[in-house]
Parts: structure tokens; sequence; C-alpha cells
């Protein structure tokens, strides 16, 4: 009996020891629940000392939170946006070069280590085979263009969701300010991103815009009349970034997280439960094996991310214009 009492006190010691030293660090964060949930289980394999506060919320309300807190910051790290909308608020981020850089490849890391690459978006149309009523499956970008898509076509909205302001950029590159009003006029617009998807995959739209990972995950989990195309044009990427809040509360815990959410591990679990492709150059195998097409398969219309953060309230003001 006292043996075991003399493991049982010892363990309490330990245990207690290790909550003394745990470090606290806030997360804000726009990922979905699992890719969270998948990062959280990487923190805890490999730092179970940090204990990890999570604050959900859409990229464009925590960045402008972000902001409004700036005084007196809350967030320690924020993960993620596009790279586009991360460049207007780049004031408030810490410069932090990650022990993990050098698995990164350059496009995906931003200006003065301001922020770091997590995954990359490809965009894509998700369409509903049962839903066209008649109409050819569209191919293009140019396709969705067309009256005959007016009020089918689903869209998240710009002014709050950063991949929707990547797919404006994307149209306004190729068509200009044309190819902008267009699209505002044929696309009913969504309150959220999750809502685009979620739309076409129920059967409430025909066709969306959206990000692969997100239709992909139907795809993958059987639904037949789901799929997606890659506009033979060409589509558009949008690196999601990790930034560290300057005067952050709990800097040195901040790192490590950061460090732990770029590491293999780390990315490796959040696409094996979301299909979010990786931005790390050494898990290629790991997204080959998921059905997603090779990235060297995939068309690609090239953008400038700095210009597309500095065009954003020109090209919000025409789509809001054009939403009249």
């Amino acid at each position: 009996m006292k043996r075991i009492l003399k493991f049982a006190l010892a363990g309490a010691i330990t245990l207690s020891a290790i909550a003394a030293h745990a470090e606290e660090v806030t997360l804000y964060t726009s990922n979905s629940e699992d890719s969270v949930q998948a990062a959280l289980d990487a923190v805890k394999a490999q730092a179970p000392d940090l204990n990890v506060s999570i604050v959900k919320a859409g990229s464009g309300t925590l960045l402008k939170r972000i902001q409004a807190e700036s005084a007196n910051p809350a967030a320690d790290v924020f993960w993620s946006s596009g790279f586009a909308t991360l460049a207007s608020f780049k004031k408030n981020f810490a410069n932090y070069r990650s022990i993990q850089i050098d698995a990164i490849p350059m496009e995906m890391r931003g200006p003065d280590d301001l922020w770091t690459g997590t995954n990359v978006h490809v965009m894509v149309l998700m369409v509903n085979d049962r839903q066209l009523d008649g109409r050819e499956k569209p191919r293009t970008w140019s396709d969705i263009l067309d009256d005959k898509w007016k009020g089918v076509v689903s869209m998240s909205d710009p002014n709050s969701s950063s991949s929707a302001y990547a797919q404006l950029y994307g149209i306004w590159k190729m068509f200009g300010a044309q190819g902008v009003e267009k699209l505002a006029k044929i696309v009913a617009t969504q309150g959220s991103t999750s809502s685009v998807y979620k739309g076409v995959a129920q059967g409430e739209y025909p066709v969306g815009i959206t990000m692969e990972y997100a239709a992909h995950r139907y795809v993958a989990g059987g639904q037949r009349e789901i799929s997606l195309i890659y506009p033979s044009e060409g589509t558009f990427l949008s690196p999601e970034g990790l930034i560290l809040v300057k005067s952050a509360p709990h800097s040195e815990a901040a790192k490590r997280l950061y460090d732990i959410l770029l590491s293999k591990a780390a990315q490796s679990k959040i696409f094996a439960v979301s299909f979010r492709r990786p931005s790390r150059k050494d898990v290629d195998d790991v997204v080959s094996a998921s059905g997603l097409p090779p990235f060297g398969d995939v068309n690609v219309f090239e953008v400038d991310q700095v210009e597309a953060s500095g065009k954003r309230a020109k090209l919000l003001s025409l789509w809001n214009e054009a939403k009249k």
C-alpha cells in the first residue's frame, strides 16, 4: 500500500510541476474545426506544456479585431488569411523567422518575415452535376460570366473573405473591370466561405467558386455528383499565412506555436483531415496519395500578391458599386 501511494504521489507531483510550467498562448484562427483540432493534436505531441486558447471567427473579422486591439493585444498568433489580405494589416504583425523556414518555398514567405505560408488554396469551380438542369458543365472562367449562370453560381463576399478576394482579383487580372462588374451581376453572394461549398454540396446551387480543399472533401466523402473544375485559362492561387502579433502578450510561447504549425508533422496532420495543400516542399507524397492532382498538372494563372494587396480598396469599391 505504501509503495502504491508513493508512486501515486510522485505522479501527482510530476503533473503539478508540468502544470506549473505550462505556457499560455492565444491563437486567433479562421480555419475549420477539424484543421484546428489537427493542429492542437500536433501541439500536444510536440509541446505538451503549451496551453493554446482558441478564438475562432472569419479572417476579416479577426484581422480587424487584432487591429482594434493593437494598443493592448489579446492575440499571440493569427492563422490564417490570404497574403493579399494580410498585407493590409502588416503594421500589426511582428517579424519572425521560423526555425522551419528552410522547408518553405520563397513564394510562400511574406516580406521581412512578417508572415509565412502554411498552405496554399487552389481556386476551383465546384459543380453539383445533379443540379445543372441541362446546362453544360462550365470549363472556364469565361463560361461562368455568361448570363445563363446568373443567380445560380455561388461565391463568398470578397469584403469579408480573403479567398473570395483572391478570386475577385484573379478575375480582374484576367478580364479587367468589365469582368469584375459582370461577375458581380452573375453570382449569388454568400455571407461566409463555408456557405458556398456547403450550398453546392446540398444542391442549393449547381456551381460554386471555392477552394480545392473544401470541394474535394465531398468527393473524398463519396458524393459522386460533385466534381472539381480547374478552369482551362488557369486557376488562381492564394497562399494562407501565419503571423505573430506585434507586442504579443506571450511572445516566446507564440514562437513555439508558430514553429509547430509550420512543422512537417503538423502540416501532414492538417492535410489528412482537410486536404489543404501544405506550403512545405517535403510533403508532396502525402498530397499525391489523396487523389488531388500533382501541383505540376495544375495550370496556374500567375498573380502578384503584393499588387493584389495594393488594389484591394479599388477592387472592392468596384465590386460593391456593381452589386448595387
